[in-house]
């Protein structure tokens, strides 16, 4: 393999002679000129790897040589030759890019191979940041393409959890109207909701809301929708008036073993109920709702008591079943914890401000969206869902 390359510019013969021999003891080969155009000629920045150029050459000045070879290779290493009283040319050269000089008469071969020695350190270190650079564009260029992957993938995800969902608003006979609306924090949300008409009279429906956000979050909610739908095709549900306390009970006692089965150390909160538009009743369970859903009617709203552990943390929920009687006109809000998120002040602020809200909307999905600024609020801190069901 042939040595690093070097073209020594000078028509003094004894420093020519000296330098000639310095180099060749460092590993160069050495091309030499006598004045600055032939130098010029010979130079090509693939060819040398260190120039020597005197500042004065015979036909032109050496600061000139040094101009051309760093336009056309800024990179390549100029040493200048100089006597001890061009200092001003030297620091005008040093400004021009050269990288070092000797002072005539040259003839301290340890200082020569110092200079060389520091030149040849430098350009290792040039190299390897070279490759670093290279190296890194490289890992950027990995990294976007693995985020535009990701990118696609979680907008696949969240395509097909919007098929999961239920049609909102959604009529059902009686005059019972459902509608929700869901903005997920990020691609794909913790929180889902279902709904659907059972036998000609039982108008069942959930919120759940998954601990954390993103995909683990959003692949639980479609094992959620995956059990129930599984549990209604091997029996009925939300049929018979005497059993719709012990099939809301089934649901939550069915989640939360599914999500302890998981190991994934995920828990959720699910409020689940059904409304009886018969006996115009709501039967409903809660399952660490935060906050409680709202009964709106007549230009107010109230919270709906109850209460139940979150489902995945306990074996036991003590979860109970409530019975709430509805008035002609009525609307039911449930909202996930994330809803909260959009309030000023503590925890029980926001609950009153929220009703108040809830209340002043009358319960409607659209008017409580805009009262709560859910469109304009910027990025959002958690999922946010609002599910409304009513009979006007």
């Amino acid at each position: 393999m042939a040595g690093p390359s070097s073209l020594l510019l000078t028509d003094d013969e004894r420093s020519r002679k000296f330098l000639r021999g310095a180099l060749s003891c460092q590993g160069f080969s050495v091309a030499e000129a006598s004045s600055g155009d032939e130098g010029i000629q010979q130079f090509s920045p693939e060819l040398f790897q260190l120039v020597v150029v005197d500042l004065q050459l015979p036909d032109m000045k050496g600061l000139e040589v040094l101009r051309h070879i760093k336009r056309l290779s800024p990179g390549t290493a100029v040493v200048m030759i100089s006597d001890s009283g061009e200092a001003a040319t030297i620091l005008q050269a040093m400004r021009l890019g050269a990288c070092d000089y000797f002072l005539k008469p040259v003839k301290e071969a340890g200082l020569i191979n110092g200079v060389i020695c520091r030149i040849a350190e430098e350009e290792n270190l040039a190299q390897q940041n070279r490759e670093y650079r290279e190296a890194l564009e490289h890992r950027n260029i990995e990294l976007r393409d693995h985020v535009e992957l990701l990118r696609r993938d979680q907008e696949a995800g969240r395509l097909l959890q919007q098929h999961l969902l239920p049609r909102t608003p959604y009529s059902y006979p009686g005059g019972i109207e459902a509608a929700y609306r869901l903005i997920p924090s990020l691609y794909l949300s913790g929180d889902f909701v279902d709904y659907g008409l059972f036998g000609e009279r039982f108008v069942a429906f959930y919120l759940v809301d998954v601990s954390g956000h993103g995909v683990s979050s959003a692949l639980v909610t479609a094992l959620i929708k995956h059990s129930i739908m599984h549990r209604l095709s091997e029996r009925p549900l939300f049929t018979q008036l005497e059993l719709l306390g012990n099939d809301l009970l089934e649901i939550l006692e069915l989640i939360n073993r599914e999500l302890l089965s998981t190991h994934m150390g995920k828990h959720a909160s699910m409020f689940v109920g059904v409304v009886d538009t018969a006996a115009r009743q709501l039967h409903y369970a809660v399952a660490g709702q935060i906050p409680m859903p709202a009964l709106a009617s007549n230009g107010g709203a109230d919270w709906l008591p109850g209460k139940g552990r979150p489902l995945g943390i306990f074996e036991r929920g003590d979860w109970q079943v409530m019975c709430a009687e509805l008035p002609s006109n009525w609307r039911l809000v449930v909202c996930s914890d994330g809803v909260l998120e959009l309030l000023q002040g503590d925890l029980l602020e926001k609950e009153a401000r929220l009703l108040q809200l809830i209340a002043g909307s009358e319960g409607e999905l659209s008017s409580l969206c805009q009262s709560l600024k859910v469109d304009t609020f910027g990025a959002l801190p958690d999922d946010i869902t609002i599910l409304t069901l009513g009979h006007d």
